[in-house]
Order: structure tokens, then C-alpha cells, then sequence
């Protein structure tokens, strides 16, 4: 579905329909709907902070794998202002978790504790400076900065994504362990070296 707001063409995918939809009225899992409406927020914040630079997007696609972003050819951010955006989506979620951890303390009610760990997990793993993840794009950014070299910034963001993805991975087997079967994380892991190598090059 294709609609235009405020300027700027919405393209919504059926599988992102679907998988929302899906999510919110069939899944009983209460984390994993808290999930879908705190990762939705937190793709908002890039939206939000591309707006305040003045930089308005050309086109929104909402996809399986989230929100892409697509600005015109003649609007471009500083390294500053990138850092900035690609960090505003886990800023996002580390506000509502000082949010829900500050409604537990007063309510000591468990459904804002969790609210608040869903919040924080998103935001650690959201803020890894692993190359495709937001963390990842800040150091991106940061990199281009102050290494004017491509091929050296291109093997620091690779060291860096391949340290951070292996201590995921090293927790990854750890859950797997604990849980008896759920290698979800693992297989988030194995995308992220895929994306690596195939982005960055071999």
C-alpha cells in the first residue's frame, strides 16, 4: 500500500502489515507485542530526528526487517547530524525505559518492569556498533569523520561489528543452552555477518 503524508510518499508492506497484525491479535506472548508497538516507537525517532535536522524524507518504506528511510539526492546530513539520527531510535527506547522503570518503582506492577527490560534489550542491541544495526551507523559516521582512508574505515567498522557480534553470539549460545531450543539470537547473529560481509565486501 502506497499513500502519501505530508509530502512524503508511505510505502507499508504487505509482510509488515501482516506480520503486525499477526502479531497484535493472535500472539498471546505480552513481550513479544510490547516488541512490535516499542520497535515501531522506536523507528519513529529516526523519522523524528531527520524532521528536526530539516532533513524531510522522500519516501518511508515499513518492511519485514523495519524502517528505511529514503531522502532526496540534495538533502544531506553532517556526520554530526547522522550520528545523531541513527542514535535517535535507541534514544527513544531508553527514555521509556527510564519511563516504565520509574512507573514500576511508584506501582510496583510488573507488566512496566517489563515494558522497561523490552525497552532496554532493544536499546543494547539496537545501539551495538554492528554494521546495519543504528550503533553501527553512528560509527559509520564517526569514521568517516576523522579517517579520510575508505579502506581503513572499512576494516575498523568490520573489526568492531565482528567483536560485538561474537560476544552476541557467545550470549546466544547461552540462551540456547538455558532454553533448550530458542536459537533466535543466533540466527539474528548469523544475518548480521551475512550483512556485514555482503555490504562491506570480502
Amino acid at each position: 500500500m502506497r499513500i502519501n503524508v505530508c509530502g512524503v510518499r508511505l510505502h507499508i508492506g504487505f509482510l509488515f502489515a501482516f506480520s503486525v497484525c499477526f502479531v497484535l491479535t493472535v500472539a498471546e506472548d505480552t513481550v513479544v507485542r510490547m516488541a512490535v508497538v516499542f520497535s515501531l516507537l522506536h523507528e519513529c525517532g529516526h523519522l523524528l530526528s531527520d524532521f528536526l535536522f530539516g532533513c524531510k524524507p522522500r519516501a518511508v518504506s515499513l518492511g519485514l526487517f523495519g524502517m528505511t528511510i529514503t531522502r532526496a539526492e540534495d538533502l544531506t546530513l553532517s556526520y554530526r547530524q547522522e550520528i545523531c539520527s541513527a542514535l535517535a531510535g535507541p534514544f527513544v527506547n531508553l527514555v521509556l525505559a527510564a519511563l516504565f522503570i520509574s512507573l514500576y518503582l511508584w506501582q510496583r506492577t510488573n507488566t512496566f518492569l517489563t515494558a522497561a527490560v523490552v525497552n532496554l534489550s532493544i536499546f543494547a542491541f539496537n545501539a551495538m556498533p554492528v554494521f546495519s544495526l543504528d550503533g553501527g551507523r553512528a560509527l559509520e559516521a564517526f569514521l568517516r569523520a576523522h579517517i579520510t582512508d575508505p579502506h581503513h574505515q572499512v576494516t575498523i567498522q568490520k573489526a568492531v561489528s565482528l567483536l560485538f557480534i561474537a560476544v552476541c553470539m557467545g550470549y546466544g549460545f547461552y540462551v540456547l543452552l538455558q532454553s533448550g531450543g530458542n536459537f533466535s539470537l543466533l540466527l539474528l547473529c548469523a544475518y548480521l555477518i551475512v550483512m556485514l560481509f555482503w555490504k562491506c565486501g570480502e
